[in-house]
């Protein structure tokens, strides 16, 4: 069979007339994600042969399954691909993107393995903590998860109610969930799969508080998978969407756990129950900057898959017959581009800004040896950036994803057109792993420390003089620099308040930063998007096929346009930043 025959000749007829040079812009984006070409052909090589390896799951008919039904298949096929990664020796890193060739919109039931269970012993565990456990990870013993979020509490730490008592006389700690509130809820395959868990709870020595810590705790026997003693643990029941995610509740009830499985990389315990602290409490927080820092990478392929959805449809649905009675292609109005268009260009902007934030991230672990060595200055720049970015991005991708869907009319309502799974990630990537507000909050209060300290918060790009010669930068340098502009002008302002506030009108902190929070948030946003725009005319600038650059870069105008438009444009205004 041609082509011709397999695709709908509309789509055909616009594939054939692209302007841009598709097999260049694939291996472009390629090398990106893969970190050279060699991994990228491995992963595109892997990737068709795990389809003809494992069956996927769109030629199943798994959304007409029940809740059991769906858990079943999925466990099933999370076990195939681990055999499959295992026996074709692949690394995660070239594997995890190929997933949704089998999976879908579907997540593997030991994502949190292979990912916060994995980084949490390698990064928070002393080197001979991280051997011992690595052994049963290569036998395929251990399967993990991450156990944090709380009834009460989610992202604020110290919030935390898990105790974990340090009892000297047989050198153990005891878990225990003192409240109704305590009981951990939302950790991923706790419910039914996993065995073993990272479990954050507040260590307490002789009565005395000594902050939260993270420890290795037993779910589940290895022999017949049953709970063990001391614990109450079971799946939270249904959510919006992933019926087949076993998202569980832990209830400790003085649990014991040897001394060795709490995670001593950055504080430590001895047997006689000395407490030490080996640098800044803060460096608790680098295995999370992993999980969060690639979180956006998550959301821009969402939000790339939804795009990709609406405007495939959009080429072949027809509607309304002109003069000649012949029914136009529904991309070709008005409105449908006005929708469509602007998801596109959100897509490339959270892509490339996700891409340079995974890089950064990747560097300074290795610089500063696993985050060991890490500057307190550093880990509050990547902490900002990273929550700000997961922020904007999964901020954009329920947008347009919702978008997306009504672009496809009644058939987007249908699961089968894979547009619910994503709005439903997106909707809850709006909050796990930090509420979007609140991350922008956070990502506001290291800006006040650095205009406090009058220090520019923005990233310096290597190499940017070369690209400050370009013809790219001169065509953005204006943009660039009325964003500069709107951010110094609305952090002037919102710092000035809230000084008043406090040396002036006697209001409290707390208070006076309650006052300012929607100002706080514009800031916050405004930051990244000046990193989302730097990291994309680096990623334009580095594309040297001319038909390629120029459809990106006018694909980053729109989305900067629509930005100025849609989400800024009362402040732009306001303090006249745009000038001529």
């Amino acid at each position: 069979m041609t082509e011709n025959k397999l695709v709908n000749p509309d789509l055909a007829n616009e594939r054939q007339n692209a302007l841009i040079d598709v097999d260049e812009m694939k291996s472009f984006i390629g090398e990106m994600l893969y970190f050279n070409q060699e991994n990228y052909r491995s992963a595109m090589k892997y990737r068709d042969l795990m389809v003809k390896t494992i069956k996927p799951i769109s030629e199943e008919n798994f959304y007409n399954l029940d809740r059991d039904e769906k858990y079943q298949m999925i466990f099933k096929k999370s076990l195939e691909l681990w055999e499959f990664v295992n026996e074709n020796k692949i690394e995660n890193q070239m594997s995890i993107y190929s997933i949704g060739s089998v999976f879908g919109l579907e997540k593997i039931l030991f994502n949190l393995h292979f990912t916060m269970f994995r980084d949490a012993l390698n990064v928070w565990g002393n080197s001979e903590q991280s051997a011992y456990w690595q052994k049963f990870l290569s036998e395929n013993a251990v399967f993990g998860t991450y156990v944090q979020t709380e009834l009460g509490h989610g992202t604020y730490l110290r919030g935390l109610e898990t105790t974990a008592n340090y009892d000297k006389s047989s050198q153990e700690f005891v878990i225990d969930s003192p409240t109704l509130t305590s009981i951990k809820f939302w950790p991923g395959g706790a419910g039914k799969s996993c065995n073993f868990a990272i479990v954050m709870a507040k260590l307490i020595i002789d009565e005395v508080d000594h902050g939260i810590h993270a420890f290795v705790v037993q779910l589940r026997s290895l022999i017949d998978h049953k709970v063990v003693p001391g614990i109450e643990i079971g799946d939270i029941g249904r959510k919006f969407g992933f019926d087949a995610t076993d998202n569980g509740y832990v209830k400790f009830d003085n649990l014991r756990i040897p001394r060795n499985n709490m995670l001593m990389q950055f504080a430590e315990v001895s047997s006689d129950g000395q407490f030490t602290r080996k640098g800044s409490e803060l460096l608790m927080y680098a295995a999370m900057l992993l999980m969060r820092g690639n979180l956006p990478l998550v959301g821009a392929f969402y939000l790339s898959i939804s795009s990709t959805i609406s405007i495939r449809y959009s080429c072949v649905r027809r509607q309304t017959a002109d003069s000649n009675g012949v029914e136009q292609q529904i991309i070709n109005y008005q409105t449908q581009q006005i929708r469509l268009f602007p998801a596109l260009a959100s897509t490339y902007a959270t892509l490339f800004s996700s891409l340079n934030l995974r890089e950064i991230l990747i560097k300074i672990q290795k610089k500063s040896d696993n985050f060991k060595n890490i500057s307190p200055d550093e880990l509050a720049k990547l902490h900002a950036l990273s929550s700000g970015l997961k922020s904007l991005v999964f901020s954009d991708c329920l947008k347009f994803a919702q978008s997306n869907r009504l672009c496809c009319g009644g058939h987007g309502y249908s699961a089968s057109s894979g547009l619910s799974q994503i709005i439903q990630e997106a909707d809850a990537a709006c909050t796990y792993e930090g509420d979007n507000v609140v991350l922008l909050l956070q990502t506001a209060r290291y800006l006040l420390k650095c205009a406090q300290k009058g220090i520019s918060p923005h990233l310096e790009f290597n190499d940017f003089n070369d690209l400050k010669k370009s013809e790219i930068y001169k065509k953005f340098a204006y943009y660039m620099e009325i964003f500069h502009k709107l951010y110094q002008e609305l952090s002037d302002e919102v710092t000035g308040k809230l000084f008043k506030l406090v040396k002036e009108d006697g209001m409290s902190p707390l208070d006076a930063w309650n006052s300012c929070s929607f100002q706080l948030t514009d800031i916050a946003r405004i930051y990244i998007e000046i990193f989302i725009l730097n990291s994309n005319l680096w990623c334009v600038y580095k594309n040297r096929v001319i038909e390629n650059q120029k459809a990106l870069a006018d694909l980053m105008e729109l989305y900067i346009l629509y930005s100025v438009t849609n989400n800024y444009c009362g402040n732009f205004l306001r303090v006249r930043a745009i000038f001529n």
